[in-house]
């Protein structure tokens, strides 16, 4: 799986907090084949949506048959830098999504916020749907890999460190805490990722 790659890569970098820009973002587009990525500020609603994507082919002549491949980023402009970085990259997961995840269309993306507004029951939800509870997750592994979270989840267990703390070291959201030193990391990291190699030494990294 590609994503695998992807997180494989994250953890490969062995520092927190992990840098989007120009690093895992690189990668992302290099193992999906994209050719740009912007990341575009916008004027959402945040009730509905703090972000999406949208991917479109641009021709470079006339008679190109070749296109380049262009995603767009688009995030609620209000969010702080944590939540930026969250945002972004749960979408840029999206790069890695099946045909029947994909909300390609301006009908699909429709039906998306439709369903986001009354969501189905989970057995009924549509492909694109499920795709945004699994991106959040991947977001999360890429941003805090497993052994970064590992290292983490001692000190915060121990009480010496606090969700907050733990959010700033990361530059996650603080929400994200709990959930990422839950057992439901551990089971969402087997789902996507498989088995944990062995764990890396670790560094301070670039924002």
């Amino acid at each position: 799986m590609t994503f695998v790659r992807l997180y494989r890569y994250a953890e490969g970098l062995g520092c927190y907090p992990v840098r989007l820009e120009g690093v895992v973002d690189q990668k992302a587009m290099e193992l999906s084949s994209q050719d740009e990525l912007w990341y575009v500020p916008v004027d959402l609603d945040p009730e509905i949506s703090l972000g999406h994507i949208k991917q479109y082919r641009v021709p470079t002549c006339v008679y190109d048959h070749d296109p380049r491949w262009v995603t767009e980023i688009r995030y609620f402009e209000e969010l702080d830098l944590d939540w930026q970085r969250f945002v972004c990259s749960k979408e840029l997961m999206h790069v890695f999504d099946s045909a029947l995840e994909r909300t390609d269309t301006a009908a699909r993306f429709e039906e998306l916020l439709n369903e986001i507004e009354t969501p189905l029951p989970t057995d009924a939800a549509s492909p694109m749907y499920k795709s945004e509870s699994t991106t959040k997750w991947m977001a999360v592994l890429v941003l805090c890999p497993k052994p970064v979270r590992d290292y983490f989840k001692a000190r915060w267990e121990s009480g010496e460190l606090s969700d907050y703390e733990v959010a700033l070291e990361l530059q996650i959201p603080e929400p994200l805490i709990p959930p990422i030193m839950s057992e439901r990391y551990d089971r969402v990291f087997d789902l996507l990722v498989g088995p944990a190699e062995d764990e890396l030494e670790l560094g301070n990294g670039a924002a």
